[in-house]
């Protein structure tokens, strides 16, 4: 017996640009394009990412790149414009949130928190102020207070998972949400830990 195949359709059938098309598009940028494309470049890397990660023309060099290699589809129904501004936006929300996960590492990779290492008084308050702000985020979220608190005491994700009682995929789910909410924090201009 034969089974239908369902073909999917190409490229140009979803309105995707080709590769050549989208090299067009993009070397047919005016320098005010370009003016334009770094002031909301300049933007998303103050407004979200906070501190020396990316340079705003580093964000846009990334966003012509992606576009190119075709990691980014262009849908010609959108401006290039739009859709330089799209991925630079992305890729700066993604930066914030693996800045963000790092800030937390100590704490979800279940090492002890800085504060308690610091021998300087003053800097151990200071540190502690910036956990406790920190885990204010999760104030009503139990489960985020719990997955944090088990971590900090050295539990593996297992462990908190057979210990809360959550399958691996709430598990993750906690941490993700736990990221998320720091990297806002952290991106409305919040100081770092």
């Amino acid at each position: 017996m034969k089974l239908d195949r369902q073909v999917t359709p190409d490229k140009e059938d979803r309105g995707v640009a080709s590769a050549a098309e989208a090299r067009a598009a993009i070397e047919g940028l005016t320098d005010t394009d370009y003016a334009k494309l770094m002031l909301i470049a300049r933007g998303f890397a103050r407004a979200r990412i906070r501190g020396s990660v990316i340079e705003p023309e580093d964000l846009l060099q990334e966003a012509i790149t992606k576009t190119l290699d075709g990691r980014r589809a262009w849908r010609r129904t959108v401006s290039i414009l739009k859709h330089l501004d799209r991925v630079m936006e992305s890729d700066a929300g993604h930066i914030a949130e693996r800045s963000a996960a790092r800030a937390l590492e100590p704490v979800l990779d279940g090492a002890e928190k800085p504060a308690s290492t610091s021998p300087d008084p003053s800097v151990r308050a200071a540190t502690q102020d910036k956990l406790d702000d920190l885990l204010s985020l999760f104030v009503g979220d139990d489960n985020a207070l719990e997955v944090i608190h088990l971590k900090g005491e050295g539990f593996s994700a297992s462990e908190i998972q057979q210990q809360l009682g959550i399958s691996n995929t709430h598990y993750d789910t906690v941490i993700k949400r736990i990221r998320r909410r720091v990297a806002k924090h952290l991106s409305e201009g919040e100081p770092r830990l």
